[in-house]
């Protein structure tokens, strides 16, 4: 079942009639979520979490781009590549991994 924000329309113009389609978002259950996908989303949240070693002055940028990387290897490996195609699409446009993984297991 989804959700209907606007129905479809008809506009007349000086060129022509336009139509729009209706608009619908659709529902999205709980992600199931097993021991693979838990190791693979505690380290999408330790990759998230390791912006915050960039606020240590000269070095913390430095070491939370290595731990970060290291992390995303480790994700990498834990998933499929379906997963992984789907977590890639979603990384583009969801600035959280942990996030952006969920999406992906919901089936974004």
């Amino acid at each position: 079942m989804s959700k209907r924000f606007f129905r479809a329309r008809d506009f007349p113009t000086p060129f022509g009639k336009i139509s729009l389609p209706a608009m619908e978002i659709p529902r999205r259950g709980l992600p199931h979520v097993d021991a693979r996908r838990k190791k693979a989303l505690k380290h999408a949240v330790a990759t998230d979490l390791t912006g915050i070693l960039g606020f240590i002055p000269y070095v913390g940028n430095l070491v939370g781009g290595q731990i970060s990387d290291l992390h995303g290897a480790e994700i990498y490996k834990i998933l499929t590549p379906d997963e992984m195609a789907k977590f890639v699409k979603a990384d583009k446009q969801i600035p959280s991994n942990g996030l952006a993984l969920l999406y992906s297991f919901v089936g974004g």
